[in-house]
């Protein structure tokens, strides 16, 4: 973000207002931070309170330097913005707002100033939702063409009203996530009064939920919502969650190699929630690292330790003397379909299982660790553990086999698309 700086106007106790663990002054800073700032500035009328709260402690935008104006200031004006840095531009935020990140780095990449407003918010959202929003990207020519004494928000809803400014507007931005597989509207709206509040965490809370999700997971998704909503009140981190997952996880492991499959299954199944613990709670409290992206690497070691765990509690024991030659299909199965979904992301720039109606709907049975874990339960309580293993190697076989046949179809579409708009 060169030749940005990033202005926050904050103001006790609106921009402190906590929601979901985080107040919204930490939150915007911590944005800006994984938006790639380094160095922002924070005006406010109330510098002794903001400034305590800025004194604390936060990994979570420890790369970021703020710098607190000593006085209090009155109206925020053009002269005062200009005098902070030869900057180019300007990145205007009102810290007593919550605001999407994919808003902010619309406006960040805006050449001209541009200034955040919302046309058409959702009907759960009007209650909070103000035009103009707030933010807004400046340049330094731009800004010198405002009264250098008449408050800045006031010359800005003027420039806005007259479209002196460019607008960015919220409800005609893509809502389409490719890693969420979902669309999640961006919003951006102020500080909500006290009885507004848990309705305004249920939207951010429900807006870390990832969609087009396996059968499973369904169920899981309303017991992590529940977790998070009280976990996310704490302190406890992502990665401290991934670690207790991984305990968990390593726990099936040893129970399935040391034949006590039903404790092992119990912990499988405790897994299936743990996992969606760490994500959820990076998402809602700005907490995500570029540790926390291969967590998904250490699920699959975990898991696959699982099915050769599994693999060897049934050959020792004489249930399933050639399970081996199906632990091969599994993971042979496995590595075909990650090569398909891999073709099929660089093909159409979103995951093969949100790509059509048909993929969607496949991924709900489709083979995944929660499905291999719930036919596993049932061939357990059914003592039938040997033709369950059979059962979701054979059906992981089945499932690359159909990813395989779309990816191909996806691919050769695509290919036609090119050829045709080259004749």
């Amino acid at each position: 973000m060169e030749n940005i700086l990033p202005i926050l106007i904050a103001d006790a106790p609106e921009a402190l207002t906590e929601l979901c663990g985080v107040n919204l002054l930490e939150r915007l800073l911590r944005i800006l931070q994984r938006l790639g700032f380094r160095r922002a500035i924070v005006f406010s009328t109330t510098p002794e309170i903001v400034g305590a709260e800025l004194a604390k402690r936060s990994w979570a935008r420890e790369q970021i330097t703020v710098h607190l104006a000593p006085d209090a200031i009155g109206p925020l004006t053009a002269h005062l913005l200009l005098e902070q840095s030869p900057s180019e531009r300007f990145l205007i935020v009102p810290a007593n707002i919550y605001c999407d990140a994919r808003l902010l780095a619309t406006l960040c990449a805006k050449d001209s100033s541009a200034a955040l407003v919302d046309s058409n918010p959702p009907e759960f959202a009007c209650p909070f939702v103000r035009n103009p929003c707030g933010p807004a990207l400046i340049t330094r020519g731009f800004l010198v063409a405002f009264s250098p004494t008449a408050p800045f928000f006031e010359e800005l809803k003027d420039k806005i009203d007259n479209r002196q400014i460019d607008i960015v507007d919220a409800a005609e931005e893509d809502a389409y996530i490719v890693k969420m597989r979902r669309r999640v509207r961006p919003l951006c709206f102020r500080a909500p009064p006290k009885q507004d509040r848990r309705l305004a965490e249920r939207v951010i809370i429900d807006a870390a939920q990832k969609g087009t999700l396996d059968l499973p997971a369904y169920f899981h998704a309303p017991i992590e919502t529940g977790i998070i909503s009280l976990l996310c009140k704490t302190r406890i981190t992502p990665n401290q969650i991934t670690i207790a997952g991984f305990i968990i996880g390593c726990s099936a492991t040893a129970a399935f190699a040391l034949d006590r499959v039903g404790l092992g299954i119990f912990a499988a199944l405790i897994f299936g929630i743990a996992d969606g613990l760490d994500g959820k709670q990076s998402r809602v409290k700005i907490e995500t690292t570029k540790r926390g992206q291969w967590e998904h690497h250490l699920d699959y070691l975990i898991e696959n330790s699982w099915w050769a765990a599994i693999a060897f509690h049934l050959w020792r024991s004489s249930q399933f003397p050639n399970v081996f030659y199906f632990f091969a299909l599994l993971i042979g199965s496995h590595l075909l379909d990650e090569f398909a979904k891999r073709r099929a992301k660089m093909a159409k720039g979103r995951l093969l299982d949100d790509v059509t109606p048909f993929d969607r709907a496949f991924r709900l049975i489709a083979a995944r660790r929660n499905v291999y874990v719930w036919i596993l339960t049932v061939g357990f309580l059914l003592h039938a553990l040997p033709q369950s293993y059979a059962i979701i190697c054979g059906w992981a076989a089945v499932s690359a086999a159909v990813h395989l046949a779309r990816s191909i179809w996806i691919c050769n579409a695509r290919g036609s698309r090119v050829v045709d708009m080259r004749t």
